[in-house]
């Protein structure tokens, strides 16, 4: 594990593309569909971005990892151009945004991200063991300088401007009185080692309500409490927490892994209040398209 250091300076925007450095491959199952996936991380050219490419299929298919291709799914985020469909990515990409990977192919081997051990620790390791490359281009940045909020307001997100030269994240969750997972807030900067040591190790958890009404469904029932978090009245069933506030940590985690989408680092706050992959996927998309209406008006001046 690589020791606790302050990237302060190196975190400032804007700065210059990254990609691997080397290949690295990781793989494990898929949480909801069982499927055993291998995926292999590629280093890839500037102005590339994230792309996954599904080997597993005739032709090689493959989407980008923006907010174009984005589609709603319960508990998850999934992608899909054509052919090509892939979900569960917000860990792959939480991974590559929180070491400031740019661009990168994502080869995989079935439709679902491997769910590890419900965080993107494993996909962290794999990746930082062969580091990053620092290309000629330049990083594209959108600074937020105006107050956005989507949603209602029982459930919501909100991107504002800030005046430090970096994105960062806050997640309040509260599932109310009667949940077992209490209330928490978790908020910091989007900084390498900050997301290494304090944001990916921060698994996935459930309810053990929610957990026995999906296996009822036929969905995850491979999954046990050892596999993520499971709550009943009294915690974590056979497990214990990494942070006393691991699940709202873990809400950023995927947070970061949705806003990942707008495929451009950002400058401002983004909080979030009992918000899931549905609205932070639509915050991504709303800034994808400023983003793209300022690149438009530059060319068209």
């Amino acid at each position: 594990m690589r020791a606790q250091k302050n990237h302060t300076a190196y975190n400032q925007l804007p700065r210059n593309q990254t990609t691997l450095t080397g290949p690295c491959t990781i793989s494990g199952r898929g949480y909801w569909s069982g499927e055993s996936n291998v995926l292999t991380f590629l280093p890839a050219p500037a102005g590339t971005g994230i792309r996954f490419v599904r080997t597993d299929l005739p032709g090689r298919p493959s989407v980008a990892a923006t907010a174009d291709y984005r589609s709603s799914m319960p508990l998850r985020t999934l992608l899909s151009d054509g052919r090509c469909e892939v979900a569960m990515v917000e860990h792959v990409l939480a991974a590559l945004a929180g070491l400031r990977i740019d661009n990168c192919e994502v080869h995989c081997t079935a439709a679902e991200m491997p769910g590890m051990d419900g965080s993107c620790r494993d996909y962290v390791l794999a990746l930082d063991s062969v580091g990053k490359t620092e290309l000629r281009a330049r990083r594209a940045a959108l600074q937020i300088t105006e107050r956005i909020r989507l949603g209602t307001t029982s459930q919501w997100i909100m991107a504002e401007p800030v005046t430090h030269r970096t994105l960062e994240v806050e997640y309040q969750l509260d599932y109310g009185a009667d949940s077992p997972i209490t209330r928490s807030t978790y908020r910091n900067l989007l900084e390498e080692d900050i997301f290494y040591h304090d944001i990916a190790p921060a698994r996935t958890f459930i309810s053990l309500a929610d957990a026995q009404a999906l296996q009822q469904q036929g969905l995850a029932r491979h999954v046990t409490e050892r596999d993520l978090l499971v709550f009943d009245e009294h915690g974590p069933i056979h497990n214990q927490l990494r942070f006393a506030d691991e699940c709202a940590r873990h809400k950023a985690l995927d947070l970061i892994g949705d806003l990942a989408l707008t495929g451009i680092d950002l400058v401002g706050r983004v909080t979030a209040f009992r918000s899931g992959h549905q609205l932070n996927g639509q915050m991504a998309e709303k800034l994808r398209t400023i983003f793209m209406s300022q690149c438009s008006a530059t060319k068209a001046a």
